[in-house]
This record gives C-alpha cells, sequence and structure tokens, in this order.
C-alpha cells in the first residue's frame, strides 16, 4: 500500500534517522567553511629580542643563531655595537632580509681568530702613515675584550692600542681629531677593521680621548710617530 503513495518512499527516506544525520554533517560543514572564509589572516608580529643586562651583540647573536653579529646590527641599524642599552627592543627580522641582513648593506668582511685579515683584502688600496694622512676610523670594546689580537697579545679595551690592515707590529701611530683637536698616541697591535670604507680600529680607551665614543666612525688625521 505505501509503494502505491507517490514519493512516500522518498519522503520516508528523509525522514530516516541516518539521513537527517548526514544532512546536518553536510549543512554544518558548510557553514564552517564559509565562516572561516570570513575570518582574515592573521599576521605573525615580527620576532624580536629584548637586551638584558650583562648583554653584548656578539652574545646575543650568537643565542639567537646569527653566524655575524654585523648582521644584527645591520638590521636595527646599529653603527656601534658597543653601544646597546639594557631594555633595548631587536628586531630580529626587517622587509624580509631576516638573518641576511640588509641587501642594500654591504656585507662586513669576516675575520678568521686574531681579527687577520684576508690576503686579498690586506693587498688591496692602502692608506699609508705619512703626514697628516686624513683616515676613517672606528672603534671597538667590550666585545673583543681579553681576545688574541693579532700580535698574540690579549685585547684590553682601555689600553693605547690600534687595528690596521696592514702596517707592521708595533708601529706607533699619533692620532689627532679635527673636529675637536683631541689627540692620542697609539700602537698597532691588531688587523682591521673589516668592514670596508675604514682604515683603523682604536680601542674604547683611544676613542675615549679622541671623543669619538658616541660618534661611532669618523674622520681621524693620522701620523707616523
Amino acid at each position: 500500500m505505501i509503494a502505491l503513495i507517490p514519493q512516500l518512499e522518498s519522503s520516508l527516506a528523509y525522514l530516516r534517522p541516518e539521513a537527517q544525520t548526514s544532512q546536518s554533517q553536510e549543512s554544518f560543514a558548510e557553514v564552517l567553511q564559509a565562516a572561516s572564509a570570513q575570518i582574515p589572516p592573521q599576521t605573525a608580529a615580527p620576532p624580536q629580542y629584548v637586551v638584558q643586562k650583562g648583554d653584548n651583540l656578539s652574545e646575543i647573536a650568537k643565542k639567537l643563531g646569527f653566524s655575524d653579529p654585523m648582521q644584527l646590527a645591520r638590521i636595527n641599524g646599529i653603527k656601534n655595537p658597543d653601544l646597546i642599552q639594557v631594555g633595548q627592543v631587536l628586531e630580529l627580522s626587517t622587509g624580509g632580509a631576516g638573518k641576511q641582513g640588509n641587501p642594500s648593506q654591504p656585507a662586513p668582511l669576516k675575520a678568521p681568530q686574531g681579527r687577520k685579515a684576508p690576503t686579498a683584502y690586506a693587498q688591496g688600496k692602502n692608506i699609508s702613515a705619512r703626514a697628516g694622512t686624513l683616515v676613517v676610523a672606528s672603534w671597538y670594546g667590550a666585545n673583543h675584550q681579553g681576545k688574541t689580537m693579532a700580535n698574540g697579545q690579549r685585547f684590553d679595551m682601555f689600553a693605547d692600542t690600534a687595528a690596521h690592515r696592514t702596517l707592521p707590529m708595533g708601529t706607533k701611530l699619533d692620532l689627532t681629531n679635527p673636529a675637536n683637536g683631541r689627540t692620542a698616541t697609539v700602537e698597532v697591535t691588531d688587523r682591521g677593521p673589516f668592514i670596508r670604507g675604514r682604515n683603523l680600529d682604536v680601542s674604547y680607551g683611544v676613542a675615549r680621548k679622541l671623543g669619538i665614543v658616541n660618534v661611532g666612525v669618523t674622520k681621524l688625521r693620522m701620523n707616523k710617530s
């Protein structure tokens, strides 16, 4: 008798429990998919590191997996790695540069132990120590304190020493800061600097005497003693 009633079989099939469950699951999946499509993708915040007491850039870079501390310095626009401050927030990735640093910035030459310059670089264009030579100088300090210099001695950031790529070890140089007239006499004890465009690295102690700690990189008059 049931089979004689038109469309009754299809109606009964719809009312069966298994049919209702299948339809409910399908409807829920469609609703969930539609809702998900309306949720905007979340943008992850760029990774950061807050400088702690006792930190220096070399240790931070090593802790975060950077092979070269200057990569981290370039990402954050740090001209002098020795001047980072407690509480300073360091970005670990900027504009897709990541751990490779900013591609628009020249990569510093990597120095092997003892800051010995690569042969090809040491034989390049050189700034002599003739009277009144104007050189581009920077300074290095806490990050290298106690490390072995190219002359085999331990680096003392307060000593009157300097690094030059080619001048013989033990060479004495008279330095003058044209901006303020301050002078200092240094001895070449190390090799460097290893950033293109710089000719001389002085210790932190010499930088204080010359008044260039806050400047970081500046021009000095260099004469042989």
